[in-house]
């Protein structure tokens, strides 16, 4: 059996996942697996209008002819950076999807300005520069163009006194601190030293959706190798080559490539595919964004809905009281954005939000929020102990008696009392079809009429997912990520 030569880009994070994939290859390959690392166009050219000069595939192009030219016999590439039509000599599979979001840096010496320059080349993460405003509090953005690998950016960064932050693919950081001291010890303690000293934010995706396959590894190979082809197909990861896949279609249909500012990326919640996606048509040159349940929903619409409206809905009043616990200096899991003691938060280590309507309005009063759960619920994504500035638990600030800790120790900051008004009661008894935003309000509805159990029910995902499914079959139970989509699929 021949060896399998492997060819990459020679930065530091190229040869960390050229080291994923052979570690891969050689659980089921008993020849030799030889690395080989050369420098693509787009390493070669720094200068900004690189992408307008070279076109799509200008990190991959130049490997990919290596590959046809039978001088190697697979490459590695950030299957995001692989032009949307591939080349007829080749086909690719891909590693195990790793987080797909977007991370902002932010120098800590710049978090009192009013106004930030970010550094990135991307078209897509430029634009995403104008939406900010309403996720972090500071009054402007302003978008300067930065090259380099990853090491090369937070160093330029650190050292500009113009620049106050950067934007990274979270994987790319995540795969850093898995592998990087292994593959290089000297670079990766330049990288965690600067690293310390940003401020991390990451993006929801759902607001910011990433590159089209942005976090996967593809490694692409020759369609007339069989023997390597068969090794390939052992190694492929079918389920994020399908959504890697498909987010390329939808960005082909926008006329795209990483070079435009588009996002597409889809989320997998409950074993429901949710596409994502943003950013500026090049056909029509009009702005667009799009959310669409790829998962076919089971729903059947009707006139009657609860709540049919959430500005006249009400079923409890929230007692708001001092924290349960100091939160100086802790981690905490925000579900909701009132609360007593608000400047107490700014004192905190590290901030994550349910939802993104609680990120905004946090962000109203002027709190630095880190990153959000995105209202996929709490076994989404957790936060790694790398991105807070103490590595202790995560608390989630609830209501005084929940007894559902979920994946978190309970801080309370107030007190549920039952207060159902004339409309919600009305609304409760002639609905066939309702929305939960809480168990608490499941279980006082089902007291006052047991056969909603026998409806069609839906929620978030998530602990209210969690509880309200013990009482309530799968047929009649829907998740949808808020109470519009629920209005969407479900109002006749």
């Amino acid at each position: 059996m021949k060896n399998i030569i492997v060819l990459s880009r020679s930065s530091f994070l190229a040869k960390i996942q050229t080291r994923i994939a052979i570690e891969k290859i050689g659980k089921i390959f008993e020849g030799k697996v030889l690395d080989k690392f050369s420098e693509s166009i787009g390493d070669v050219d720094k200068t900004p209008n690189a992408w307008q000069k070279h076109g799509f595939g200008i990190f991959t192009n130049s490997l990919t002819k290596e590959l046809i030219n039978k001088k190697v016999d697979i490459v590695i590439h950030s299957f995001k950076d692989l032009p949307v039509k591939n080349s007829s000599k080749t086909s690719f599979v891909c590693l195990e999807r790793d987080d797909p979001r977007d991370v902002i840096l932010i120098k800590k010496t710049s978090l009192k300005k009013k106004k930030l320059v970010i550094a990135t080349s991307s078209p897509r993460r430029k634009y995403y520069l104008r939406l900010l405003k309403d996720y972090l509090p500071f009054q402007s953005f302003k978008a300067t163009t930065i090259r380099g690998n990853i090491q090369t950016r937070l160093k330029k960064v650190l050292a500009s006194n113009d620049n106050d932050g950067v934007f990274m693919a979270k994987a790319a950081i995540d795969r850093v601190f898995k592998y990087g001291e292994k593959v290089d010890k000297k670079e990766f303690k330049k990288f965690k030293n600067s690293f310390d000293k940003f401020e991390k934010i990451i993006l929801p995706l759902s607001a910011f959706p990433s590159a089209a396959a942005q976090g996967c590894i593809a490694i692409e190979y020759r369609k007339d190798d069989l023997q390597t082809q068969r090794i390939m197909k052992k190694i492929n990861h079918i389920a994020s080559l399908e959504d890697c896949s498909m987010e390329r279609k939808y960005l082909a249909k926008w006329g795209g490539g990483c070079a435009l500012d588009i996002g597409v990326t889809i989320e997998n919640i409950l074993n429901k595919k949710i596409l994502f996606a943003k950013g500026k048509d090049a056909h029509t040159n009009k702005y667009f964004n799009e959310k669409k349940y790829l998962t076919k929903i089971n729903s059947k619409k009707t006139k009657y809905i609860f709540p049919s409206s959430l500005s006249s809905y009400q079923m409890f009043k929230r007692n708001l009281k001092d924290f349960s616990k100091k939160i100086d200096n802790k981690n905490l899991l925000l579900t909701r954005s009132e609360y007593k003691e608000t400047d107490s938060l700014k004192k905190t280590s590290n901030l994550v939000t349910s939802g993104i309507s609680t990120w905004k309005k946090l962000n109203r009063k002027g709190i630095l929020i880190n990153s959000s759960l995105d209202g996929f619920g709490e076994n989404y994504r957790e936060v790694q102990s790398y991105y807070k500035s103490k590595k202790t638990s995560i608390y989630k600030l609830s209501y005084e008696g929940n007894v559902f800790k979920g994946n978190y120790p309970i801080i309370s900051h107030y007190n549920l009392i039952p207060s159902i008004n004339e409309f919600t009661i009305d609304n409760l008894f002639t609905a066939k079809s309702f929305y939960w935003m809480s168990f608490s309000a499941f279980k006082l509805a089902i007291q006052l009429r047991p056969d909603i159990l026998n409806h069609r029910n839906a929620c978030g995902p998530g602990q209210t997912y969690q509880q309200i499914s013990r009482f309530v079959s799968k047929e009649n139970l829907n998740v949808y990520l808020n109470y519009d989509d629920f209005k969407k699929y479900e109002l006749k």
